[in-house]
């Protein structure tokens, strides 16, 4: 094994949505694990877009916060290469927060509040699921439509992002419970990639005529909003919603580079309007995730093929700076986009 390693550290905070040149790639020894420590090797790392909020120089939304010179932090899948711990040997892979690296030594005993290092069974799909379909993406879409939207057959649900790694797997999820499964997503590919898994209409927020398409999806309204996205989407979505119609609020991307106060007009006059005349409900679930049942529901249904993940990988540890960025510029990829970092064994 090498005696050095590369790692994304954090060079800037981010002015607005974050830039390349945000990072830089340094090359360090590989640590070694004391007692009750493990050495991993990184497979995967995520670029999740809620990472924004650790690299802002003010903290405003969540607990996590990247510090400058210090590798980056994120969700990662790994695979074991030393233990010193009893309830991990050579080979097991885990998903974890070890961050940009591409090694790590961890202390499952003395883990923040997320735990220790979740071991992966490896015979149930590819490791790179636990970071999408199988990990916090496909928890929140499970929380989102099943808990939070309460989806029952027979219902339109209407899905920004959809073509994300959160907003494919809710739209798949929605039809196997019976629903009607209507995507946004920017641009013609993705909004074909929505109906190649089962989406049954879908509207392109970059079209001239993404309002037109929206009201032709959903000619009755729809009963469920789930937002990922904020900003002009949701504005265009909400006059079609359904009076009662619930809204499941995941994410509010449009708005990560913004502080507390954004630029105007004032919108929030209309908004209550709009809240008080439909009746809407409007909850908020960051953290809140399905647990263990949502992963195996989930599990079970891509047994049963009812359900397909969407990845979009690229490779090298020096990419994640690129893949991080894009993923606040309209970028092309379909699913959950990883950074290969490494092959297993």
């Amino acid at each position: 094994m090498a005696q050095t390693m590369k790692q994304v550290v954090l060079a800037a905070y981010a002015q607005g949505n974050p830039q390349p040149g945000d990072f830089r790639v340094e090359e360090v020894p590989i640590p070694q694990p004391g007692d009750g420590e493990i050495l991993l090797k990184t497979l995967y790392l995520a670029v999740d877009p809620l990472l924004r909020f650790s690299v802002d120089e003010t903290v405003l939304t969540g607990g996590g916060r990247a510090e400058l010179g210090q590798p980056m932090i994120g969700p990662v899948v790994s695979e074991v290469v030393t233990s010193n711990h009893p309830d991990y040997a050579a080979g097991d892979v885990v998903e974890g927060r070890s961050g940009w690296q591409e090694y790590a030594v961890l202390a499952p005993d003395q883990s923040d509040y997320r735990g220790p290092p979740r071991k992966l069974d490896t015979t149930l799909a590819p490791v790179s699921t636990a970071l999408g379909a199988l990990g916090g993406p496909g928890q929140t879409a499970y929380e989102g439509i099943v808990n939070v939207g309460r989806v029952t057959a027979g219902e339109t649900v209407v899905i920004s992002a959809a073509a994300g790694a959160v907003g494919s797997i809710a739209g798949q999820i929605v039809k196997v419970l019976g629903g009607r499964a209507v995507g946004i997503a920017g641009g013609l590919a993705k909004c074909a990639a929505l109906l190649d898994l089962g989406f049954d209409a879908v509207a392109d927020y970059k079209a001239p005529d993404f309002a037109a398409q929206l009201r032709a999806a959903l000619p009755e309204g729809a009963d469920v909003y789930l937002d990922n996205v904020g900003g002009d989407v949701t504005m265009t979505v909400l006059p079609l919603l359904k009076r009662g119609a619930r809204m499941p609020m995941c994410g509010f991307i449009a708005y990560y580079g913004v502080g507390m106060e954004g630029p105007g007009p004032d919108r929030l006059p209309g908004f209550y309007r709009l809240i008080m005349n439909k009746g809407l409900e409007i909850r908020g679930f960051a953290g809140m995730l399905a647990g263990q049942k949502g992963l195996e529901d989930i599990a079970g249904w891509m047994k049963q093929g009812r359900i397909r993940f969407a990845e979009s990988i690229v490779d090298g540890i020096e990419a994640a700076p690129a893949a991080f960025s894009s993923v606040f510029s309209g970028h092309e990829h379909v699913g959950k986009l990883l950074v290969r970092v490494a092959h297993r064994g």
